[in-house]
C-alpha cells in the first residue's frame, strides 16, 4: 500500500508540469504562440505593449513587473518578471530597452528587447502626434530535462527516446509600432514578430516556437480637468494571434482607472477567453510609484486549481535638464487638481460656524 502511494504521489507529481503547460496553452492566447506573455501588467507600464510610448513621457521612467500566476499551483505555478526604460532623445527620437524574464517550471524564456523610437507631430493645435517605433529583439528558450520527461512529450505529445537532455534554443525577431496621441486619447497597434511565420491553423500538434501578433489598444483621457481631483481613464486592449490567419484567436482586456489628485489610483479590468477580473491600487509620487494588481479568473475549467495571480510595479522617475513635452497627459500625469491640501481643524471650525 505505502509503495503504492509513493508511486501515485511521485505520477501526480511528474504530471503537475504537464498540466500547468496544457493550461497555458488552453486559456491564454499570447502563450499559444509561446510569446512571452505581459497580461495585466501594462496597466502600469505602457511600453510593455507597445514600445511607441517610449520617450513620450515628461520624465525617463525605469520600471520593474512581476507577476506571480496562479498562486497555490506549486512550483511550477508561471512566474513572469520585466525590468524597463525609455528616454526620449533628441527633439524628435527616443530610446527604449525591455528584458523579460518568464518561467513555467521546467520551461523559462528571456527576451530582450531594444527600441528606436521617432515622434512627428501632425497637429500643433491639438498636439496630435504621430510616434513609431521599430524593435528588435533576442528571444533565448531554455528546458531543463525532467527524468522521464523531454521537452517534445511535454509540449505537443510526441515521446523523443533519443534528446534525455536539457533543450535551448534562440532567435531574433522585429517589431513595429505605432501610437497616435492627442490631447484626449491615444490609439496604438502593434506588430509583433514580423520575421515569423504565419500559422493556417488552431491546431497545436506542431510545435510552435513563434508566431506572429497583434496588438491594438487605446485610452481615452477626455473627461478630465484641472478643475476637478479626480480623474478617469478608461481603456481597451485586442490582441489577436496572427495578421492574416488566426482569426477566432483574439483577447480583449476593457479597464478602468481612477486617479484622486495624480497621487493615488484604483482601477478594475474585465479579459475575455480567459474570464479574468482583475483589481489594482497605486500609490504615485514626484519621484516614484507603486502598484499592485490582483487577477482572479472565473473560468471554470481554471479557476478550481489556483488562488488567483499577484502583479506589482515599481518605478522610479529620472528627470533630466530639459523636458521635452510629448504628451498633455499620461496615466502618470493627468490634466486634474494635483494639489495635496492638508485639512485643517481650524478650517473645520470655519465651516461649521457658518
Amino acid at each position: 500500500m505505502e509503495v503504492l502511494q509513493s508511486n501515485t504521489k511521485y505520477n501526480m507529481k511528474k504530471y503537475i508540469p504537464i498540466l500547468v503547460i496544457f493550461m497555458c496553452f488552453s486559456f491564454n492566447t499570447i502563450t499559444k504562440s509561446q510569446a512571452l506573455p505581459i497580461y495585466s501588467q501594462y496597466m502600469f507600464n505602457e511600453y510593455l505593449i507597445n514600445a511607441a510610448y517610449g520617450g513620450t513621457y515628461s520624465f525617463t521612467p525605469i520600471i520593474l513587473n512581476h507577476r506571480n500566476q496562479w498562486v497555490g499551483f506549486g512550483d511550477s505555478a508561471p512566474q513572469t518578471s520585466s525590468l524597463s526604460v525609455h528616454t526620449p532623445i533628441g527633439q524628435k527620437s527616443a530610446l527604449g530597452g525591455l528584458m523579460i524574464y518568464d518561467k513555467t517550471s521546467p520551461i523559462t524564456r528571456t527576451q530582450i528587447q531594444m527600441s528606436y523610437g521617432y515622434h512627428a507631430l501632425m497637429n500643433k493645435e491639438s498636439n496630435l502626434t504621430l510616434s513609431m517605433a521599430l524593435s528588435g529583439t533576442f528571444n533565448m528558450l531554455q528546458y531543463v530535462y525532467q527524468e522521464g520527461m523531454t521537452y517534445s512529450e511535454l509540449t505537443n505529445g510526441i515521446i523523443d527516446n533519443y534528446n534525455q537532455s536539457n533543450e535551448s534554443s534562440s532567435v531574433a525577431d522585429i517589431n513595429f509600432d505605432l501610437v497616435l496621441l492627442h490631447s484626449y486619447f491615444d490609439l496604438g497597434l502593434s506588430v509583433r514578430n514580423l520575421l515569423a511565420p504565419e500559422p493556417n491553423n488552431t491546431i497545436y500538434q506542431d510545435q510552435i516556437l513563434r508566431t506572429k501578433y497583434i496588438l491594438f489598444h487605446g485610452t481615452f483621457l477626455g473627461v478630465n480637468s484641472t478643475e476637478k481631483s479626480i480623474g478617469i481613464i478608461p481603456s481597451f486592449v485586442l490582441r489577436k494571434m496572427g495578421i492574416f490567419s488566426y482569426n477566432s484567436l483574439f483577447e480583449l482586456d476593457l479597464n478602468i482607472k481612477i486617479i484622486y489628485k495624480n497621487k493615488i489610483w484604483s482601477g478594475l479590468s474585465y479579459r475575455t477567453h480567459e474570464n479574468t477580473i482583475s483589481t489594482s491600487i497605486g500609490i504615485n509620487t514626484s519621484k516614484a510609484f507603486f502598484g499592485y494588481t490582483y487577477d482572479i479568473g472565473t473560468s471554470t475549467n481554471l479557476s478550481g486549481y489556483h488562488n488567483g495571480s499577484h502583479n506589482i510595479a515599481i518605478g522610479f522617475k529620472v528627470f533630466g535638464q530639459n523636458k521635452r513635452l510629448i504628451r498633455q497627459q499620461n496615466p502618470l500625469e493627468l490634466n486634474i487638481n494635483s494639489k495635496w491640501e492638508r485639512l485643517r481643524l481650524t478650517d473645520m471650525r470655519h465651516k461649521s460656524a457658518k
